[in-house]
């Protein structure tokens, strides 16, 4: 009876230290999907992440290796901001379980530049649902942005940029997770368009020497951008739209692969969102074909058709004949 009661203690401090949670989440490590999840510190809510705290540098020690980190979450989630995942540093900086339901996860991803904040989904029993970007920065000319997951589980992405004259526009947008359709679904949104005259096309600048590429207009408020992308059977391009007396908007951007000469289309690995670009003449037809509803608000689509704008003279300088 002694010689167990002297081995007990051992065997529970044996018992205990097989249960430590992990200290590391190296490429070349063991790392289980429990392991993975208690890897990020707990936090209360509401969780908030503005882009001045993302900027600064994380400590390593929060570091996940790519390897480890695709095992339980696809990197696809992340090739609508980065172009290359597989040179990203990926980083653990918070964790919330709500109750008997979801986990949620707030990794930070960095390249060069660009950082990203990303709240992950996980379900009671540890299994992946979905992602979204919930503050970025260096992306665009941003002047100000954070994101909140509060205490009702609401998502709260804001954005503020300046436009000329100094007059601020932003973008207010409220989002919760649901569970039943595994996405996350638009509540409100509230942008100052009031105060807003044009809409600030962030692809503008790009080239447009691709025979597609070019502005497709309803109005200055509803148009479809394209521009050259990396590869020649892709596009980039910027949607803009609103509707109801602006009572209903959308904006997305991205890159859509062209199936044939008439047709692109755009779809992300991990993201229901698929719109199809249909061109005739100088006409492209746009119809949404998966669920879009993290990019407008929920009773309109991203549908319709648009007319090429004729491309701008160049103009001669004074002095010089044609």
């Amino acid at each position: 009876m002694k010689k167990i009661l002297f081995f007990l203690p051992v065997l529970l401090l044996f018992a205990s230290a097989c249960k430590e949670k992990k200290t590391s989440l190296k490429d070349d490590d063991k790392v289980e999907i429990g392991d993975f999840i208690e890897f990020f510190p707990e936090t209360a809510l509401p969780f908030r992440m503005d882009d001045t705290l993302l900027v600064k540098k994380t400590t390593d020690s929060a570091l996940i290796g790519m390897k480890i980190f695709k095992q339980f979450i696809p990197d696809s989630v992340m090739k609508k901001d980065f172009s290359n995942p597989a040179s990203l540093k990926l980083y653990s900086l918070a964790r919330y379980k709500d109750k008997s339901k979801e986990t949620y996860l707030f990794v930070k991803a960095t390249a060069g530049s660009k950082r990203v904040c990303y709240l992950v989904v996980f379900s009671d029993d540890n299994k992946y649902l979905n992602t979204i970007p919930l503050v970025k920065d260096g992306f665009d000319n941003s002047t100000s942005s954070y994101g909140v997951l509060d205490k009702k589980l609401q998502i709260i992405t804001y954005r503020e940029r300046k436009q000329a004259g100094m007059i601020s526009s932003f973008k207010r947008n409220v989002y919760f997770y649901n569970s039943a359709a595994n996405e996350f679904t638009l509540l409100m949104t509230e942008p100052n368009e009031e105060i807003i005259q044009d809409v600030i096309n962030p692809i503008d600048t790009l080239k447009t020497s691709h025979k597609l590429a070019g502005d497709y207009v309803q109005n200055k408020k509803n148009f479809i951008s394209f521009r050259d992308s990396k590869r020649p059977n892709e596009l980039s391009f910027f949607v803009h739209f609103e509707k109801d007396k602006g009572e209903c908007k959308g904006e997305l951007k991205g890159v859509a692969r062209l199936v044939n000469s008439n047709l692109a289309v755009y779809q992300e690995g991990g993201n229901p969102c698929e719109l199809q670009f249909s061109f005739k003449g100088n006409t492209v037809t746009m119809k949404e074909t998966g669920g879009c509803g993290s990019w407008r608000d929920i009773k309109c689509f991203f549908e319709g058709s648009y007319t090429r704008k004729k491309a701008a003279k160049p103009t001669t300088p004074a002095g010089k004949k044609k």
